[in-house]
Protein backbone atom coordinates (compact mmCIF):
# COMPACT_ATOMS: atom_id res chain seq x y z
CA UNK A 1 0.00 0.00 0.00
CA UNK A 2 1.32 3.46 -0.94
CA UNK A 3 1.92 6.17 1.67
CA UNK A 4 -1.01 8.19 0.28
CA UNK A 5 -3.32 5.19 0.40
CA UNK A 6 -2.17 4.38 3.92
CA UNK A 7 -2.78 7.96 5.02
CA UNK A 8 -6.23 7.90 3.43
CA UNK A 9 -7.02 4.66 5.21
CA UNK A 10 -6.03 5.81 8.68
CA UNK A 11 -6.81 9.51 8.31
CA UNK A 12 -10.60 9.39 8.77
CA UNK A 13 -10.29 7.05 11.75
CA UNK A 14 -7.85 9.37 13.47
CA UNK A 15 -10.09 12.42 13.13
CA UNK A 16 -11.93 13.01 16.41
CA UNK A 17 -14.99 15.18 17.08
CA UNK A 18 -14.62 18.91 16.66
CA UNK A 19 -14.04 20.95 19.84
CA UNK A 20 -17.47 22.53 19.50
CA UNK A 21 -19.12 19.11 19.21
CA UNK A 22 -17.37 18.13 22.43
CA UNK A 23 -18.73 21.33 23.92
CA UNK A 24 -22.29 20.29 23.07
CA UNK A 25 -21.82 17.03 24.95
CA UNK A 26 -20.67 19.07 27.94
CA UNK A 27 -23.62 21.42 27.55
CA UNK A 28 -26.02 18.48 27.52
CA UNK A 29 -24.66 17.23 30.83
CA UNK A 30 -24.78 20.71 32.36
CA UNK A 31 -28.39 21.09 31.31
CA UNK A 32 -29.16 17.66 32.70
CA UNK A 33 -27.56 18.58 36.04
CA UNK A 34 -29.54 21.82 36.11
CA UNK A 35 -32.75 19.90 35.37
CA UNK A 36 -32.00 17.48 38.19
CA UNK A 37 -31.48 20.40 40.57
CA UNK A 38 -34.84 21.83 39.49
CA UNK A 39 -36.53 18.46 39.97
CA UNK A 40 -35.02 18.21 43.43
CA UNK A 41 -36.10 21.72 44.43
CA UNK A 42 -39.60 21.42 42.92
CA UNK A 43 -40.42 17.81 43.64
CA UNK A 44 -44.18 17.40 44.30
CA UNK A 45 -43.49 15.93 47.74
CA UNK A 46 -41.35 18.95 48.68
CA UNK A 47 -44.07 21.34 47.49
CA UNK A 48 -46.69 19.32 49.37
CA UNK A 49 -44.55 19.49 52.52
CA UNK A 50 -44.33 23.27 52.19
CA UNK A 51 -48.11 23.48 51.80
CA UNK A 52 -48.55 21.12 54.74
CA UNK A 53 -46.31 23.33 56.89
CA UNK A 54 -48.50 26.32 56.01
CA UNK A 55 -51.61 24.34 56.94
CA UNK A 56 -49.94 23.36 60.20
CA UNK A 57 -49.12 27.02 60.88
CA UNK A 58 -52.72 28.09 60.26
CA UNK A 59 -54.00 25.34 62.54
CA UNK A 60 -51.63 26.52 65.28
CA UNK A 61 -52.87 30.10 64.92
CA UNK A 62 -56.48 28.87 65.09
CA UNK A 63 -55.70 26.65 68.09
CA UNK A 64 -54.14 29.57 69.96
CA UNK A 65 -57.14 31.78 69.16
CA UNK A 66 -59.58 29.17 70.44
CA UNK A 67 -57.49 28.34 73.50
CA UNK A 68 -57.25 32.04 74.32
CA UNK A 69 -61.04 32.34 74.16
CA UNK A 70 -61.45 29.17 76.15
CA UNK A 71 -59.01 30.41 78.79
CA UNK A 72 -61.18 33.49 79.33
CA UNK A 73 -64.31 31.36 79.63
CA UNK A 74 -62.56 28.98 82.02
CA UNK A 75 -61.63 31.93 84.21
CA UNK A 76 -65.23 33.16 84.16
CA UNK A 77 -66.49 29.68 85.02
CA UNK A 78 -64.06 29.38 87.92
CA UNK A 79 -65.16 32.78 89.23
CA UNK A 80 -68.84 31.83 88.99
CA UNK A 81 -68.26 28.48 90.70
CA UNK A 82 -66.44 30.29 93.51
CA UNK A 83 -69.32 32.74 93.93
CA UNK A 84 -71.86 29.89 93.94
CA UNK A 85 -69.83 28.11 96.60
CA UNK A 86 -69.71 31.33 98.61
CA UNK A 87 -73.49 31.67 98.39
CA UNK A 88 -73.91 28.06 99.53
CA UNK A 89 -71.54 28.68 102.43
CA UNK A 90 -73.37 31.83 103.56
CA UNK A 91 -76.78 30.16 103.24
CA UNK A 92 -75.56 27.18 105.25
CA UNK A 93 -74.14 29.48 107.96
CA UNK A 94 -77.40 31.45 108.26
CA UNK A 95 -79.48 28.26 108.39
CA UNK A 96 -77.28 26.97 111.22
CA UNK A 97 -77.93 30.18 113.17
CA UNK A 98 -81.66 29.82 112.59
CA UNK A 99 -81.57 26.33 114.06
CA UNK A 100 -79.72 27.45 117.22
CA UNK A 101 -80.26 29.88 120.05
CA UNK A 102 -78.16 32.42 118.16
CA UNK A 103 -81.04 33.16 115.83
CA UNK A 104 -81.98 36.20 117.89
CA UNK A 105 -85.34 37.90 117.87
CA UNK A 106 -88.20 37.21 115.48
CA UNK A 107 -87.15 40.33 113.58
CA UNK A 108 -83.60 39.02 113.26
CA UNK A 109 -84.93 35.67 112.04
CA UNK A 110 -86.97 37.45 109.40
CA UNK A 111 -83.92 39.38 108.22
CA UNK A 112 -81.93 36.17 107.97
CA UNK A 113 -84.72 34.49 106.00
CA UNK A 114 -84.76 37.44 103.62
CA UNK A 115 -80.99 37.19 103.21
CA UNK A 116 -81.31 33.48 102.45
CA UNK A 117 -83.88 34.26 99.74
CA UNK A 118 -81.58 36.94 98.31
CA UNK A 119 -78.61 34.58 98.32
CA UNK A 120 -80.70 31.84 96.70
CA UNK A 121 -81.73 34.22 93.91
CA UNK A 122 -78.13 35.26 93.43
CA UNK A 123 -77.09 31.61 93.31
CA UNK A 124 -79.68 30.88 90.61
CA UNK A 125 -78.42 33.85 88.59
CA UNK A 126 -74.86 32.63 88.94
CA UNK A 127 -75.85 29.10 87.93
CA UNK A 128 -77.60 30.48 84.84
CA UNK A 129 -74.38 32.31 83.97
CA UNK A 130 -72.45 29.10 84.56
CA UNK A 131 -74.71 27.25 82.14
CA UNK A 132 -74.25 29.97 79.52
CA UNK A 133 -70.48 29.80 79.89
CA UNK A 134 -70.49 26.00 79.61
CA UNK A 135 -72.64 26.24 76.49
CA UNK A 136 -70.10 28.66 75.04
CA UNK A 137 -67.31 26.21 75.84
CA UNK A 138 -68.91 23.32 73.97
CA UNK A 139 -68.35 24.59 70.38
CA UNK A 140 -64.80 25.62 71.30
CA UNK A 141 -64.09 22.12 72.57
CA UNK A 142 -65.56 20.70 69.35
CA UNK A 143 -63.31 22.96 67.29
CA UNK A 144 -60.27 21.99 69.34
CA UNK A 145 -61.07 18.30 68.86
CA UNK A 146 -61.33 18.84 65.10
CA UNK A 147 -58.00 20.69 65.06
CA UNK A 148 -56.35 17.91 67.07
CA UNK A 149 -57.69 15.29 64.64
CA UNK A 150 -56.42 17.30 61.66
CA UNK A 151 -53.02 17.74 63.32
CA UNK A 152 -52.81 13.97 63.77
CA UNK A 153 -53.62 13.54 60.08
CA UNK A 154 -50.89 16.00 59.18
CA UNK A 155 -48.34 14.02 61.18
CA UNK A 156 -49.15 10.93 59.11
CA UNK A 157 -49.18 12.90 55.86
CA UNK A 158 -45.83 14.51 56.71
CA UNK A 159 -44.24 11.14 57.41
CA UNK A 160 -45.44 9.74 54.08
CA UNK A 161 -44.28 12.80 52.16
CA UNK A 162 -40.87 12.82 53.84
CA UNK A 163 -40.43 9.15 52.96
CA UNK A 164 -41.42 9.83 49.35
CA UNK A 165 -39.08 12.82 49.14
CA UNK A 166 -36.17 10.89 50.62
CA UNK A 167 -36.60 8.15 48.00
CA UNK A 168 -36.81 10.73 45.21
CA UNK A 169 -33.75 12.58 46.51
CA UNK A 170 -31.73 9.36 46.60
CA UNK A 171 -32.72 8.57 43.01
CA UNK A 172 -32.02 12.09 41.74
CA UNK A 173 -28.69 12.33 43.54
CA UNK A 174 -27.57 8.99 42.08
CA UNK A 175 -28.50 10.26 38.62
CA UNK A 176 -26.69 13.51 39.32
CA UNK A 177 -23.54 11.70 40.43
CA UNK A 178 -23.47 9.79 37.16
CA UNK A 179 -24.08 12.97 35.17
CA UNK A 180 -21.32 14.83 37.04
CA UNK A 181 -18.91 12.03 36.19
CA UNK A 182 -19.87 12.20 32.50
CA UNK A 183 -19.55 15.98 32.63
CA UNK A 184 -16.03 15.71 34.02
CA UNK A 185 -15.04 13.33 31.27
CA UNK A 186 -16.56 15.63 28.63
CA UNK A 187 -14.90 18.76 30.07
CA UNK A 188 -11.50 17.06 30.04
CA UNK A 189 -11.73 16.72 26.25
CA UNK A 190 -12.60 20.39 25.56
CA UNK A 191 -9.65 22.76 24.93
CA UNK A 192 -9.03 24.86 28.02
CA UNK A 193 -9.53 28.21 26.31
CA UNK A 194 -12.83 27.16 24.80
CA UNK A 195 -13.92 25.64 28.11
CA UNK A 196 -13.22 28.89 29.97
CA UNK A 197 -15.21 30.88 27.44
CA UNK A 198 -18.08 28.40 27.65
CA UNK A 199 -18.16 28.60 31.45
CA UNK A 200 -18.16 32.39 31.31
CA UNK A 201 -21.00 32.50 28.80
CA UNK A 202 -22.99 29.85 30.65
CA UNK A 203 -22.77 31.78 33.90
CA UNK A 204 -24.51 34.80 32.41
CA UNK A 205 -26.79 33.20 29.82
CA UNK A 206 -29.17 31.09 31.89
CA UNK A 207 -26.91 28.05 31.97
CA UNK A 208 -26.53 27.74 28.18
CA UNK A 209 -23.12 28.70 26.85
CA UNK A 210 -23.19 26.65 23.62
CA UNK A 211 -26.06 26.13 21.19
CA UNK A 212 -26.71 24.20 18.01
CA UNK A 213 -27.28 26.16 14.80
CA UNK A 214 -30.52 24.73 13.37
CA UNK A 215 -31.80 25.91 9.99
CA UNK A 216 -30.04 29.24 10.38
CA UNK A 217 -31.40 29.79 13.91
CA UNK A 218 -29.55 29.76 17.23
CA UNK A 219 -31.19 27.13 19.44
CA UNK A 220 -30.09 29.11 22.48
CA UNK A 221 -32.05 32.30 21.82
CA UNK A 222 -34.21 31.03 18.91
CA UNK A 223 -33.25 34.00 16.74
CA UNK A 224 -32.09 33.72 13.15
CA UNK A 225 -28.65 34.74 11.94
CA UNK A 226 -28.03 37.09 9.03
CA UNK A 227 -27.31 35.66 5.58
CA UNK A 228 -23.79 37.12 5.74
CA UNK A 229 -23.04 35.40 9.04
CA UNK A 230 -24.51 32.13 7.85
CA UNK A 231 -22.32 32.27 4.76
CA UNK A 232 -19.26 32.95 6.92
CA UNK A 233 -20.04 29.96 9.11
CA UNK A 234 -20.69 27.76 6.08
CA UNK A 235 -17.23 28.51 4.70
CA UNK A 236 -15.45 28.34 8.06
CA UNK A 237 -12.81 25.81 9.03
CA UNK A 238 -13.40 22.84 11.35
CA UNK A 239 -11.63 24.51 14.26
CA UNK A 240 -13.22 27.96 13.84
CA UNK A 241 -15.36 29.18 16.74
CA UNK A 242 -18.54 31.07 15.91
CA UNK A 243 -20.90 33.04 18.10
CA UNK A 244 -24.54 33.95 17.79
CA UNK A 245 -24.94 37.55 16.63
CA UNK A 246 -27.90 38.00 18.98
CA UNK A 247 -27.00 36.33 22.29
CA UNK A 248 -23.27 35.69 22.01
CA UNK A 249 -23.45 31.95 22.68
CA UNK A 250 -20.92 29.65 21.02
CA UNK A 251 -22.58 28.21 17.92
CA UNK A 252 -22.17 24.62 16.76
CA UNK A 253 -23.09 24.30 13.06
Amino acid sequence: MSDAAETAAVGPESVGPKPTELLLALQDEDLHIDQLAYRLAHHPSRIALTELAETDRKLLVERRRIESGRSGLDASLARLESEVAECDSRIAAIERRLRTADSGSFRDQGAMATEIDSLARRKRELEDEELAVMESLEPLDTELSAITAREDELVAERAALEESLAAAEAEIMAERTASVERRGAAAARVPSGLLSEYERLRSRLAGVGAARLVHGTCSGCNLGLSATELDRIRHGGPDDIFHCEQCGRILVP
